[in-house]
């Protein structure tokens, strides 16, 4: 790690917060060479975001740094923050609020390049243009004066990465740049980004939780674990035969195309303030042995260009093995084949500026069976969310008819929609955006009940206890509000809200888009459990197509409002009949080699 041109070297890195009387991140090495993409993987809570911001001189003075960080040569602290822009450069998730709402994209670009490049302002513009022309960002002329709420998301996050660009930095880190996007966009960016590593030979980490993300564009991967890397090595060696129990366990809670139903890890990342003695996963690993809870284990070489944190390693196949056993269809339940809700040539419309109509959703028909899961699934912009409202009774078809149980679906707001709601329920993709952060979480469960006055106060308590021990939380939860618990916990929380009036219809909007795969999968097990449990349909909206077949027994695929290809979860996702899910199928970041 002693090259001048060694985009990124990182050595004993320790970081703390002065609120916490324990490092957030401990001891920690990484380097990057020129044209390598590392991967950096872990739970939220790893510390994977803390180790790029450190990186690139971005904390504040609530943070204390130690060790040696050297971007292109410059191995001092203090030189980090000044070289932020020309040695090294981030993308975003979000790539639409990183940007200036109030400026074009064309503004942000010019200043930053004239900025970095010390350019005039007219030789800027051309340098901007040929980024946003590099970034294969459409009509890039044209685009230039466009704001970003003007742009999709795929596009914004083009314009992120012509910025990050625009100072030709030999490190990129981008912090989980594709999660919000849908799969062709994925797949879009991170060809865009292997491009641009293959013209400029720029050294990239990225991050992700999606180890199908990181078998398509990684060279190497190092896994972080409670602010510590616990493996490290060539991407396909680790993801096929996984050393540390860990990592193993990440690779087992994702999701497949096959039908591999993701078994997840109990527990959660520890806070750096509570991190227990010895190895800090030892209180979740299977694999475990008495040493492991009082002795931490240090990185040491496993294998060749394969280093390991673990006292117990596994054997080289664990992975495969539990995956083996794992791979298993979603069961076809048994259902009474007569529709709970129907969708009857329906289309949606939508006012837009000037008085216009715009068309969201057109001639959709299809059935939802009465305890049968259908997933609705298509690009950003293709109706699937506006397919939820109509269910919902949040939107009026324009068109046709959307019913249940043979009746009209009310609309918000009549009398008839406040009953109608104890049915029908909606659980949201973003769990701290649909709680209350002044309320406990047992008030919010119990809420719907004193709405519809339903039950005593006792009945109502009892009621919400039932809930939260139905979902895994237990009645300890109820006093605790949203701010105090994990992303997963409150989407458990959401469930149990949703599930509070006894409805027979769950509505799934992404509910899983922003979550962990170790969350993730207990996510998805925890609806298999209460589909079961209390005889529910359920409508799964998402963008994620590995989730499809462990979930739901039937797909409908939109495109642009209408409705393409409808059938079997096992008829679509093996033999599609439309060019578009074809298309969607091909985009998905699944593993190369699959195991039999």
């Amino acid at each position: 790690m002693t090259g001048e041109r060694v985009p990124l070297a990182i050595e004993g890195l320790t970081v703390y917060h002065h609120a916490v009387d324990a490092p957030v991140i401990e001891n920690l090495a990484l380097s990057v060479k020129p044209g390598e993409i590392r991967g950096l993987v872990g739970e939220s809570g790893s510390g994977k975001s803390i180790t790029c911001m450190a990186a690139l001189g971005l904390l504040n003075d609530d943070w204390q740094i130690s060790g040696q960080i050297a971007l292109a040569g410059n191995r001092t602290l203090q030189a980090v923050a000044e070289r932020r822009g020309f040695d090294a450069a981030m993308i975003f998730q979000d790539a639409t609020s990183s940007l200036n709402p109030i400026q074009t994209i064309g503004q942000q670009l010019t200043e930053t390049v004239a900025r970095l490049r010390r350019l005039s302002r007219a030789t800027a513009r051309r340098v901007a243009l040929d980024l946003l022309k590099r970034v294969d960002l459409p009509e890039p002329e044209a685009r230039y004066d466009y704001y970003p709420f003007q742009l999709s998301g795929g596009q914004n996050q083009r314009v992120m990465i012509a910025l990050a660009l625009a100072g030709q930095p030999r490190i990129l880190f981008a912090d989980e740049p594709t999660t919000a996007l849908d799969v062709t966009i994925q797949s879009q960016i991170l060809e865009l980004l292997k491009s641009i590593r293959d013209e400029t030979g720029m050294g990239i980490v990225f991050v992700t939780h999606d180890l199908g993300v990181i078998e398509d564009i990684c060279d190497t991967v190092s896994v972080m674990y409670s602010g510590r890397i616990v493996e490290s090595g060539p991407v396909t060696d680790i993801i096929d035969r996984p050393a540390h129990p860990y990592t193993s366990g990440l690779i087992s809670s994702m999701p497949t195309l096959a039908g591999q139903i993701p078994a997840g890890i109990a527990g959660q990342v520890p806070a750096p303030g509570q991190r227990p003695t010895g190895c800090a996963f030892a209180p979740r690993c299977s694999e475990a042995r008495p040493d492991c809870r009082t002795e931490p284990p240090r990185l040491v070489a496993f294998s060749a260009g394969r280093d390991v944190a673990c006292l117990n390693p596994l054997g080289g196949n664990h992975a495969a093995e539990q995956s083996r056993l794992d791979h298993r269809h979603c069961p076809n339940k048994s259902t009474r084949q007569e529709p709970i809700a129907e969708i009857k040539n329906a289309a949606c419309d939508y006012r837009v500026g000037g008085g216009g109509v715009f068309r969201a959703v057109s001639n959709v028909s299809f059935d939802i069976n009465d305890r049968e899961s259908v997933a609705v699934i298509g690009e950003s912009g293709s109706g699937k969310s506006t397919i939820g409202k109509l269910l919902l009774g949040l939107e009026a078809p324009a068109e046709g008819e959307i019913l249940f149980s043979r009746e009209p679906v009310p609309l918000l707001g009549t009398v008839l929609h406040r009953a109608y709601a104890r049915f029908v329920q909606l659980v949201p993709q973003n769990p701290y955006l649909s709680l209350d952060p002044r309320a406990t979480i047992g008030n919010q469960i119990r809420e719907p009940l004193i709405i519809h006055r339903i039950g005593t106060q006792a009945e109502q308590l009892h009621k919400r206890d039932e809930l939260l021990e139905a979902v895994g939380l237990g009645p300890e939860f109820a006093d605790r509000y949203p701010h105090e618990i994990s992303g997963g916990q409150c989407q458990r929380a959401v469930i149990a809200r949703a599930l509070c009036l006894q409805p027979q219809m769950l509505i799934c909007d992404e509910a899983t888009a922003s979550l962990d795969v170790s969350v993730q999968a207990r996510i998805i097990a925890l609806l298999r459990e209460l589909q079961e449990r209390f005889q529910l349909s359920l409508v799964f909206i998402t963008h994620d197509l590995r989730i499809i077949r462990s979930l739901c027994q039937k797909v409908a695929v939109m495109q642009k409002g209408e409705l393409v290809e409808f059938g079997t979860a096992e008829q679509v996702l093996s033999t599609p009949s439309h060019p578009y899910t074809r298309a969607l199928l091909a985009a998905v970041p699944e593993k190369k080699k699959e195991l039999a």
